[in-house]
């Protein structure tokens, strides 16, 4: 089998298993595994080990549960949480922008905005909200660890393979510009913490996106990403609402990472950048996991999808704005130390 077949059938059973795991097992936030498992296979490598997953959980809950120690502070002292808070995702961003533990960065950020969130209306909620993200950190390794046999990376092919888009240089201005990103969202997050987590988690993957160097494609690709993925995750809603049971859920994810897999490892097979793909898969799935969710209890929801669906372009167009501004505003700062040397 070539190895590009191999690497997109690898992504999208990974996905596809791990949604079917943590649906099946009555996870309270089922559609973090796949998500999770999207970005630990984006990057074709063998899955990490028994050990180093148990100290990553182990890891996590702790790092998670810094999240209940400011939940307190952003209720009772507002200017020391959200200061503590801000400085919190930049760490984050620093680990998630330089690639190697993008997964570990991004949950961290979840955890600290949701969790603290979630923290001022009740910390058993919290608690639980932790739990759940070890849990689904868990499900998507073992669904690493139950696929990959059956795709393996031939060796010596990590060379050359697709990296993915936050595998780039670090800069203070960028953890800086993802801060600027999700602060306002989390600020949203906090009238709402139930019922505006997808915009929450939207806006932290936004700011992992590359430097803006051409603003006028980089709109058009937010965007067009959001656009593209919410027109899937209405397709796949109408799909499972033919016969709404978990295996045809999973199936169908399963068809659609196939379809988006091909644009991350076949050469040629679009002239998107991989970060527009990465976008249109998270957003599908961030769209479509509440909207099962909603209906499951008895929820709206078309009135849900439809509001939340208004708030990610929202955000698509906010991420943009501010990220042209402050790379350009960083771009202009390296011309004047070039003009001074």
């Amino acid at each position: 089998m070539p190895i590009e077949a191999r690497r997109t059938f690898r992504l999208a059973l990974t996905v596809a298993l791990a949604l079917f795991l943590s649906y099946g097992s009555g996870n309270s936030v089922p559609y973090f595994a796949p998500l999770l498992a999207l970005f630990l296979t984006l990057k074709p490598a063998p899955p990490m080990p028994a050990g180093k997953l148990l100290v990553l959980a182990v890891a996590l809950a702790i790092i998670l549960g810094v999240g209940l120690v400011v939940a307190p502070l952003v209720q009772t002292y507002p200017p020391v949480g959200l200061t503590l808070v801000a400085v919190g995702l930049f760490l984050s961003s620093r680990i998630s922008l330089a690639g190697e533990n993008a997964a570990v960065g991004t949950l961290l950020a979840m955890g600290l905005t949701l969790i603290s969130a979630l923290g001022v209306v009740s910390l058993a909620l919290a608690q639980t909200l932790v739990m759940m993200l070890v849990a689904a950190v868990v499900i998507a390794v073992v669904s690493q660890w139950l696929v990959y046999p059956f795709f393996p990376e031939p060796k010596g092919s990590e060379e050359g393979a697709v990296v993915p888009p936050s595998e780039v240089e670090v800069s203070p201005l960028r953890a800086l510009r993802a801060v600027v990103v999700i602060m306002p969202a989390y600020l949203f997050l906090l009238i709402n913490p139930t019922g505006h987590t997808p915009v929450m988690m939207k806006s932290i993957l936004l700011a992992q996106s590359p430097d803006v160097r051409e603003t006028r494609r980089s709109a058009m690709e937010l965007l067009g990403a959001t656009l593209l993925g919410g027109l899937l995750a209405v397709l796949l809603w109408f799909g499972l609402k033919l016969s709404p049971q978990l295996e045809l859920f999973a199936l169908w994810i399963l068809l659609a990472f196939i379809l988006l897999g091909r644009k991350f490892y076949v050469p040629g097979a679009t002239s998107l950048s991989e970060q527009f793909w990465l976008d249109t898969s998270v957003t599908m799935l961030i769209l479509l996991g509440p909207a099962v969710a909603d209906s499951m209890v008895g929820k709206d929801p078309y009135q849900a999808f439809a509001f939340r669906f208004g708030m990610f372009l929202l955000v698509a167009l906010y991420a943009w704005a501010s990220m042209a501004l402050l790379n350009r505003l960083g771009w202009l700062g390296v011309h004047r130390q070039e003009a001074t040397q």
